[in-house]
């Protein structure tokens, strides 16, 4: 028992001036940090993925301890956006959760730290980042319009053009925060998990993408959203207007990612080469309403099973 508890904290202190270190470098050099920055949740999950919650939470807390110690704010920022991700990643291993699970628990850990430093920001430190993005928009538009308009090709309606370009970019920064937050996950699980089985950990995997099948729960969401949006007047840059936009934004990128599942199955069932797919992923984003429909029709009516002949599945 005695040795136990002796390997058990060397390895959790290890694992924290691992974590710190990662953070250090990533902060301080920032050229090698666009590398290391993936690697920083990697000690905390090697970790979770041996221990209970209990230590695991305790070198958690010392890694960004330790990081706002040697790195400053800076450090602390890092730490406290993957410190979480470490945690959930290596404790979803521990505990026997599939990689889809782990994935969606951590892109949900990225998007909840993030919003709440930007929150902080915004608070403590007068910081709005989207304010600083927009303007710094306008003024380009601004620049360019004056360009066009000493050339004397700048249209009419280019005011009214740039005012409608911006609105949709306020409107869509909540989709756009899932989305990187989930792309962010997705990144460091296919950085991480590799490393973490050849150190010996064993790591889940996700099934076949050709095997995705989407609830149809979601078809229920998209009606309402759907009849929402027809039904409701709502004003652009409203709360009623950014809630139905984004809404219909993720869902109709959900159903354009089951769509790619489902040519992904027909292609694979009917022996079709590897780089036919590779092919369509490529032209798929020009046909996203048709792939999103295929989507919506597979989700709704189990279109794979009616075309190879195995309705059941």
């Amino acid at each position: 028992m005695g040795n136990d508890n002796a390997r058990r904290l060397t390895f959790g202190a290890m694992m924290a001036a691992l974590f710190t270190l990662l953070t250090a470098i990533t902060y301080y050099v920032p050229v090698l940090g666009v590398l290391t920055v993936f690697f920083i949740p990697l000690p905390v999950a090697l970790y979770s993925a041996r221990y209970s919650r209990g230590p695991s939470l305790t070198v958690t807390g010392a890694g960004v301890i330790l990081s706002l110690l040697i790195a400053g704010p800076g450090g602390l920022i890092l730490a406290l956006l993957n410190a979480p991700v470490g945690f959930i990643i290596g404790d979803g291993v521990r505990t026997g959760k599939s990689k889809l699970y782990i994935f969606m628990a951590s892109g949900l850990a990225v998007l909840i730290t993030g919003v709440l430093q930007y929150a902080a920001a915004a608070l403590l430190m007068n910081m709005n980042i989207i304010s600083e993005l927009t303007g710094q928009m306008r003024e380009m538009y601004a620049q360019a319009g004056e360009l066009m308009d000493r050339m004397g090709q700048k249209p009419p309606e280019y005011d009214e053009m740039v005012s409608d370009a911006l609105l949709q970019v306020q409107t869509l920064i909540p989709s756009a925060f899932i989305f990187v937050s989930y792309g962010t996950a997705f990144v460091t699980l296919a950085i991480l998990f590799p490393v973490m089985r050849k150190l010996g950990t064993a790591v889940p995997k996700f099934a076949p993408f050709r095997v995705m099948k989407l609830p149809a729960v979601l078809l229920i969401y998209y009606v309402i959203v759907l009849i929402a949006s027809l039904v409701g007047e709502f004003e652009p840059g409203s709360t009623g207007y950014l809630i139905v936009m984004n809404a219909m934004l993720i869902l109709r990128t959900l159903f354009f990612l089951q769509g790619l599942s489902l040519i992904a199955y027909l292609l694979h069932a009917s022996g079709k080469p590897g780089w036919l797919l590779v092919f369509a992923v490529f032209l798929a984003p020009l046909l996203f309403p048709i792939i999103s429909l295929l989507g919506i029709i597979d989700i709704g009516f189990k279109l794979r099973g009616y075309i190879t002949g195995s309705k059941g599945k």
